[in-house]
């Protein structure tokens, strides 16, 4: 009897290692995903340092490569942030009602354009000299990639959707990149539709410029 009492034991517990054991296909699954992970990473490496950007640009002095950027965006230089705010805290209100609305002509206004890039942000920014400096259009594209893609999330996820404001907070470190101020590390914190309060990183760094705010991307963690 306890012969038989131990083997039925002994069986049990192997079916139980067996059942909480991942199956081999989750593990493959795991396996493919962390491998595409690699490769999409190493693809997009690629990618960047064959754009004419990264090697072209480089090469040149800073002057041509602003010449060469400007022509791509043509009009006035740019002296002032344009369709920004004057404070953090009412750049961020109007976001909350503009992605509810699904305004995304003003949820545009709203973040560095390229001409302000190159006439007000750059210049003053750690890509344009030192240790960390990149040619002007490779380092735009290294803001407006991941911006471009969050701004997509955001309209995807969110937009046209009931949103409430509750607050919104930065690292109490002010970056000062020449005459710009860079407040980074922002969250914010909503209700929605649900009446969650959710709390993420909605954008990337806000700017100031002259008593005007915008957004210097709309990369996310959505």
């Amino acid at each position: 009897m306890r012969h038989t009492l131990s083997v039925v034991a002994a069986l049990i517990l192997a079916a139980c290692a067996t059942r909480d054991r991942p199956g081999t296909d989750s593990l493959s699954a795991q396996r493919d995903s962390v491998r595409a992970d690699s490769v999409a990473r190493a693809r997009e490496d690629s990618i960047n340092r064959a754009t004419p950007g990264y090697v072209i640009d480089s090469l040149l002095p800073p002057e041509e490569e602003a010449r060469r950027f400007r022509a791509a965006y043509p009009g006035d230089s740019a002296i002032a942030f344009v369709g920004g705010e004057r404070s953090r805290e009412t750049l961020v209100r109007r976001f909350v009602r503009s992605l509810a609305a699904a305004d995304t002509n003003d949820l545009r206004q709203m973040v560095v354009n390229g001409r302000e890039f190159v006439d007000i942000y750059y210049p003053g920014s750690p890509y344009a000299k030192g240790p960390f400096r990149q040619p002007l259009s490779f380092a735009w594209r290294m803001i407006q990639n991941p911006s471009v893609a969050g701004f997509t999330k955001l309209i995807h996820r969110l937009a046209g959707h009931p949103l409430t404001y509750v607050w919104q907070r930065c690292e109490p470190r002010v970056v000062h990149e020449g005459r710009v101020d860079r407040y980074s590390g922002c969250l914010l914190r909503i209700v929605d539709e649900r009446g969650r309060s959710v709390t993420k990183r909605l954008f990337g760094s806000i700017v100031s410029y002259e008593g005007q705010f915008k957004f210097l991307s709309y990369t996310n963690d959505m």
